[in-house]
C-alpha cells in the first residue's frame, strides 16, 4: 500500500512538474517567434521583458525542485552550528529592506539578543526569507513583521503580513507541492514546501494562520 501512495504521489509530482515548466517554456517560444517578426520597437521591448519574466520563472522553478530533490534524498548535509539570532535577523532584513514593495514596510522585531540555537544558519535563513519573500507578493499595503521569541525550551518564529489572507480551503493544503494560494501570482507554489521540509530536518514544526483579507501569520 505504502509503494503504491508513493508510487501515486511521484506520478502528480511529474505531471504538476510538466505542467509548471511547460507554462513559461511556452511563453518563451510563443514570444521569441513573434520578436523575429515584428518591426515595433516598444512592442519587441514588451516580448523581451515577457521573456525575461517566465525565463526567471522557469530558473527558480528549476532551483526549488533540485533543492527539494537534494534535501529529501539526503544529498544535502545540514551544517549544525551555534547561530546567534538577532544578527541572523538583522541581516534578512538588510537583505530584503530593498525589495519591499511601495506601501509596504519591513519590521524586524528583535527579542532576546543573547539567544543561541543549534541549527544550520544558511537553512534558517532560506526559510525566512522564503515566508518573507512569499507575503512580498500578496501584500499591497500595510506591513510585514517577523522576528523571534522564546518559549520554554523552544523558539518561536514568525512571518506576520497584513496581506490578503489564504483561503480557508487553502490554509490546510499550503504546504504541500505546488499549491497555489492565488494562481495569478508568481511563484512555483514549492517554496513553503521546501519550508517544511527544512523545518521539519531541523526537527521543527511550521504552521499558519491566516484571515481572509487582514493578513497570514507563519
Amino acid at each position: 500500500d505504502k509503494a503504491e501512495h508513493l508510487d501515486r504521489l511521484k506520478s502528480a509530482f511529474l505531471a504538476n512538474m510538466s505542467h509548471e515548466i511547460r507554462t513559461p517554456l511556452n511563453a518563451i517560444v510563443g514570444f521569441a517567434s513573434l520578436l523575429v517578426e515584428s518591426d515595433d520597437k516598444k512592442e519587441r521591448q514588451d516580448y523581451v521583458d515577457i521573456m525575461q519574466e517566465n525565463t526567471e520563472l522557469l530558473l527558480q522553478l528549476i532551483s526549488d525542485i533540485l533543492d527539494l530533490s537534494k534535501i529529501e534524498s539526503g544529498i544535502v548535509e545540514f551544517t549544525i552550528t551555534p547561530v546567534r539570532l538577532h544578527p541572523l535577523c538583522k541581516e534578512i532584513h538588510d537583505a530584503h529592506i530593498f525589495r519591499c514593495p511601495e506601501g509596504v514596510e519591513l519590521i524586524y522585531e528583535p527579542s532576546d539578543e543573547n539567544i543561541v540555537i543549534d541549527g544550520d544558519k544558511n537553512r534558517i535563513f532560506q526559510v525566512i526569507s522564503n515566508l518573507i519573500g512569499n507575503a512580498f507578493k500578496f501584500t499591497t499595503s500595510g506591513h510585514i513583521s517577523y522576528g523571534y521569541r522564546r518559549e520554554g525550551k523552544y523558539v518561536a518564529f514568525h512571518v506576520t503580513d497584513t496581506g490578503m489572507g489564504i483561503a480557508p480551503d487553502k490554509v490546510d493544503r499550503v504546504f504541500e507541492r505546488f499549491v497555489k494560494v492565488n494562481n495569478f501570482a508568481q511563484g512555483t507554489g514549492l517554496g513553503l514546501s521546501i519550508c517544511k521540509t527544512i523545518v521539519e530536518h531541523l526537527q521543527g514544526d511550521i504552521s499558519v494562520e491566516s484571515e481572509m483579507g487582514r493578513g497570514s501569520r507563519f
